[in-house]
């Protein structure tokens, strides 16, 4: 099944944004304790850093992963194109070789008949 860019861009996009709301909620609850003094108090910069980093990690290791596949759908359609020209050229060889070796036998039996 081959995907469509359409489809890609979707798979690289709907993530991404679903990334974009859980990052939101991670911040909204611990602005939520960090009023509190609650134990996220003392580590809201360090939470906040962690979320951001963690949200572009997880979207560039995706967005390489969409492109990878992307690639390799590039990648299959060229060697199958390139395999159905292989198969043409192998396909044509073996019809001049027959037509060669048809030849030589009509040669071999003309020899035969003639001694």
């Amino acid at each position: 099944m081959r995907l469509s860019k359409q489809s890609l861009v979707l798979a690289t996009i709907v993530p991404l944004i679903f990334g974009i709301v859980i990052l939101w909620n991670f911040k909204s609850a611990i602005d939520i304790l960090a009023p509190l003094g609650q134990s996220t108090a003392k580590i809201y910069d360090q939470l906040i850093y962690i979320g951001i980093f963690a949200f572009l990690a997880l979207a560039v290791y995706w967005s390489v992963m969409v492109y990878l596949i992307y690639l390799l759908q590039e990648n299959l359609s060229t060697l199958d194109s390139n395999l159905d020209k292989a198969a043409d050229i192998g396909a044509k060889h073996l019809s001049d070789s027959k037509n060669l070796l048809n030849q030589v036998i009509n040669i071999l039996k003309r020899y035969e008949t003639s001694q």
